[in-house]
């Protein structure tokens, strides 16, 4: 790749990691011949057994999203109306949305400013008699403190669910693969994460009497021919999806290993010319063998000569969609907002006005991490800018889906043209038809 072509090469957040591409045609091909599309079809079924086989788990569940997965559990777990869920403010919406729809209430705590995760400090400055479950976040490719969270559970007498949306294929401290904790967890498989079957999620458990009962709620809670047991829905994962996943799953060693290899480069290269006001979150878990890096993490603190949505705008300018996560934080979300008006949380507070995620993943090449290294090293030689108010949107796209926009804006003004004409040739026809037929 030559300098004019890298400089002008798009770089977004979370572009999909492709694996196998003739394996995937060959499996839709056999999709169509059999003519089998969904209702837990072959590839759905070999897609569970084989998550069962690499995390070492007894049940997964594949299902259409992690959203829903995450509810799903929440209503298998068949807490109380009205109970109290601790979870992080840092995270992204839809772990505080499955709580609500379930009729829990979330309680938000702060989170640890070294990980990012929460643990059992945080959780048990938010513990109350109301207490139902802790539904904590693994971030980033790495693990909570599943013991130290599991002990404390286990003493207050409550349920321990994890979002693990970010960390398919990581690794707690003791060695084992998440998926293995808590009553259950959640994976997903959006296109944007490591591990992706276009979108859709996956729940694992080694507790019977939960899979049981996940068993009939994402299928409209059928349990039989013309039998209805239970409430459920349409929560099942389609057979195109499951293939896709399969090819990925076939390839996940090698996917871990370019997100951690990016990870070591853009840090290697950050380290080479020392950017000061940048905290580099990935540098601190290098040396931690089951984090994935999944993510690559910036922090941009205040001795920094651009805020965090400076460095943003500046990189947008120069093609590369950096994104702020997660923002503003739960609790000053709504519909959370209004009904935690005073709430403070200050590590999470800061995370929101400071953190700054990069482009990585398989299509990124050792040029690209370059080149945003070489802007961030431009940047801090920026003078000093008076702050940008972090409340603010970021006016500039933030996301590949503009350029798909902007095809379709252009197509749509081709059509409006080509129909204009057509009109146009209508009313030709219609003022010559009466001389036509009089001829």
């Amino acid at each position: 790749m030559n300098t004019k072509e890298n400089s002008t090469t798009r770089l977004v957040i979370g572009k999909p990691n492709i694996m196998d591409r003739e394996g995937f045609i060959r499996d839709v091909n056999e999709i169509l011949d059999t003519r089998i599309f969904t209702n837990l079809g072959p590839f759905a079924t070999k897609l569970e057994a084989m998550v069962c086989s690499y995390l070492n788990v007894k049940h997964a569940f594949a299902v259409s999203n992690a959203s829903v997965g995450l509810a799903m559990v929440l209503r298998a777990m068949e807490f109380r109306a009205g109970g109290e869920v601790i979870l992080p403010a840092y995270t992204f919406i839809a772990t505080a949305h499955a709580v609500i729809e379930c009729g829990l209430k979330p309680i938000f705590c702060d989170c640890d400013p070294h990980s990012h995760l929460i643990g059992v400090k945080e959780v048990s400055a938010c513990f109350s008699p109301n207490t139902v479950a802790i539904l904590a976040v693994n971030l980033w490719g790495l693990a909570c403190d599943v013991q130290g969270l599991q002990s404390f559970a286990d003493e207050k007498h409550i349920s321990l669910v994890y979002d693990s949306a970010h960390s398919f294929g990581a690794r707690a401290s003791c060695g084992r693969f998440l998926g293995n904790f808590g009553d259950a967890e959640v994976f997903s498989m959006h296109a944007t994460k490591l591990f992706n079957s276009f979108e859709g999620g996956l729940i694992t458990t080694n507790i019977d009497s939960i899979a049981k009962r996940l068993v009939p709620m994402r299928n409209f809670g059928i349990t039989g021919q013309d039998q209805v047991s239970c409430w459920g829905s349409n929560y099942k994962l389609s057979e195109v999806h499951a293939a896709f996943a399969l090819r990925q799953l076939c390839n996940i060693v090698k996917l871990v290993e370019c997100y951690r290899e990016n990870a070591k480069l853009y840090t290697r290269l950050l380290n080479e010319d020392s950017v000061p006001g940048i905290r580099n979150w990935n540098e601190h878990f290098l040396d931690r063998e089951g984090c994935t890096h999944s993510y690559f993490c910036l922090e941009v603190q205040p001795n920094f000569p651009l805020t965090r949505d400076e460095v943003i705008a500046r990189l947008r300018e120069n093609n590369i969609f950096a994104k702020r996560y997660f923002f503003p934080g739960l609790h000053k979300c709504q519909p959370y907002a209004r009904t935690h008006e005073g709430l403070t949380l200050p590590v999470t507070e800061k995370l929101c006005a400071e953190v700054v995620v990069l482009p990585t993943g398989s299509t990124v090449t050792q040029a690209d991490i370059e080149r945003v290294v070489n802007l961030l090293k431009e940047f801090s030689k920026s003078p000093r800018q008076q702050n940008m108010n972090t409340d603010s949107e970021i006016s500039i796209d933030s996301s590949h889906i503009s350029e798909k926009l902007r095809y379709m804006r252009d197509l749509k003004h081709r059509y409006e043209e080509l129909i204009k004409s057509c009109e146009q040739d209508i009313c030709f026809l219609q003022a010559r038809l009466p001389k036509i037929q009089g001829e």
